[in-house]
């Protein structure tokens, strides 16, 4: 598959520019984004030519975005990374940062001044575990309410 252009519309599209075979083209192209031109025909029952139109209309007409690898190197242990705001509302600050700290995936945790209470930068295998993570914080009676901030790019 070829990479996003410049060209792409980013305008979200309306339900009247997708008919039944663009859904199924969708859904086989969302299992695997590498699936050839070809298969995908064969899948629909169109001709790889048929196919190809339909993709770059579905390109240009801004329903398919994008393709990308989702990449987990190996010996990384944390694919995903998210800073969390955490306000919380008990006497024993330290009691709840012992707790947190005590749980798989968290990074660091800072006590910060403003709107949070904490920071923690939590990290996870996959997207997944991190929201049972974030779940699971969020369950606890002390904890008032968080704002997650995925990492999408680190620098240094």
């Amino acid at each position: 598959m070829r990479r996003r252009s410049a060209t792409m519309s980013t305008v979200p599209p309306t339900d009247r520019q997708i008919d039944e075979l663009d859904r199924r083209l969708l859904t086989l192209l969302v299992a695997d984004g590498r699936v050839t031109m070809a298969d995908l025909g064969r899948g629909i029952g169109l001709s790889r030519t048929a196919v190809l139109a339909r993709v770059q209309r579905l390109e240009r007409d801004g329903v398919i975005r994008g393709y990308h690898a989702d990449v987990v190197l190996p010996g990384v242990a944390a694919a995903h990374r998210a800073r969390v705001g955490i306000v919380i509302r008990t006497p024993d600050v330290a009691g709840y940062v012992r707790r947190l700290a005590a749980l798989s995936g968290l990074a660091g945790i800072e006590t910060v001044t403003g709107e949070y209470d904490l920071i923690a930068l939590v990290t996870a295998p996959s997207a997944r575990e991190l929201d049972a993570l974030l779940d699971h914080v969020q369950g606890w009676r002390e904890t008032v309410r968080t704002t997650t901030w995925v990492v999408l790019t680190q620098y240094g």
